[in-house]
């Protein structure tokens, strides 16, 4: 077994759950990742040779593609064909993996997230333990199934300071949610610090953007909003949204507690709890409104010149804001003022739909 001390696994020791129920989601996918260098693409061709005809490179892995609807190997009863045929050891290395095979690399540090889009995960304290997972993950040979490596200047340090922060974040936002402790679980993001100067700052932002005031999901939604927090806080570090590290690494509390307004919003839409599939696609889809609530009191500036608008500008408020930013260089205002200002008289709808137009604006106008 690896060195387990490098190894930063999003959930906590047997923290959750995963039985297969068969119902084949996490098989329709576009293609299906083999351990090459374990031999397993030879194996899979030799058993059945039309597959050769399927099998494409994407950078360094290799992938056998599946048609739209299903993997070649799902059955109508939603189990896999290999499996069942050859044993579990002949499935596809991200497959047998599954939901444990996002793992990343950082130095000689390693981050193990899951899925948690596809698969409905269980919270619970019978899963697999760390050792189970990073045993299988040890299987496979592949590094291009296994590791990843993550974009940094200096992987080893920022690997370091990654496991040793998130650690006991972690393990603290798990305790949280055994009580559904919107405190606790803002104590470990922030270091101890009083969240109500956060609070007032995400009330405020909501009632500019969406005309309510912020509230707090409770009971089964806050808890699973805890325990997926390790998880999301890790993708918005090194996602597609990633930016400046250290920044956002100070804006992800107060992010967080925008998020889990947007969250209170979902439930009271759906009249039932969320789950963590719905909670994740929920972080995505308002991550330009929470960070634009954790950055509230910010002062974005742009220098003048061409500003790359989006290609929908709801009422022109894109450009409005940008031309805005610009001549906040003297102005000095903070960013609240300036969208409250600037959209003042558009639609709520308008105003949602320009402010997430205008992320990308606005994230350049806050970079330093």
């Amino acid at each position: 077994m690896g060195d387990l001390a490098r190894v930063w696994f999003t959930w906590p020791d047997r923290g959750l759950s995963y039985r297969c129920a068969g119902c084949g989601a996490c098989c329709k996918g576009l293609g299906i990742g083999l351990d090459v260098t374990g031999g397993q693409l030879d194996a899979l061709v030799a058993r059945r040779p039309a597959i050769a005809g399927y099998v494409r490179r994407r950078g360094a892995a290799l992938t056998v593609w599946n048609p739209r609807d299903r993997c070649w190997f799902l059955t109508d009863d939603g189990w896999c064909r290999i499996e069942a045929e050859d044993g579990r050891a002949a499935k596809p290395a991200s497959c047998r993996l599954f939901p444990y095979n996002r793992v990343f690399r950082l130095g000689s540090y390693t981050v193990v997230d899951y899925n948690s889009v596809v698969c409905p995960l269980a919270v619970g304290g019978d899963g697999a333990s760390h050792a189970e997972v990073w045993d299988e993950i040890e299987a496979v040979a592949d590094p291009a199934i296994v590791g990843t490596p993550l974009p940094a200047s200096d992987a080893e340090r920022e690997g370091r300071e990654l496991v040793t922060r998130e650690r006991p974040i972690t393990a603290a936002c798990f305790a949280a949610a055994a009580s559904a402790d919107l405190a606790a679980g803002w104590v470990a993001q922030a270091g101890g610090a009083d969240h109500g100067d956060a609070l007032a700052t995400v009330d405020g932002a909501s009632r500019a953007i969406l005309g309510v005031p912020w509230r707090a999901p409770t009971g089964a939604t806050l808890a699973a909003a805890l325990w997926l927090t390790p998880s999301l806080r890790f993708n918005e570090l090194y996602g597609p949204r990633a930016g400046d590290r250290a920044a956002t690494v100070a804006a992800l509390p107060t992010m967080w507690l925008a998020w889990l307004g947007h969250v209170a919003d979902g439930v009271a839409l759906a009249g039932r709890d969320l789950g963590l599939q719905e909670l994740t696609t929920l972080w995505s889809e308002q991550a330009p409104l929470t960070g634009l609530a954790a950055r509230w009191a910010a002062v974005p500036t742009l220098k003048p010149g061409p500003i790359e608008l989006p290609g929908v500008d709801p009422g022109g408020l894109v450009r409005r804001l940008g031309q805005a930013f610009v001549d906040n260089r003297r102005a000095r205002r903070p960013l609240g003022e300036l969208v409250a200002t600037v959209t003042a008289g558009a639609s709520v709808v308008d105003r949602v739909a320009a402010l997430k137009a205008a992320d990308g604006v606005i994230r350049a106008a806050l970079a330093r």
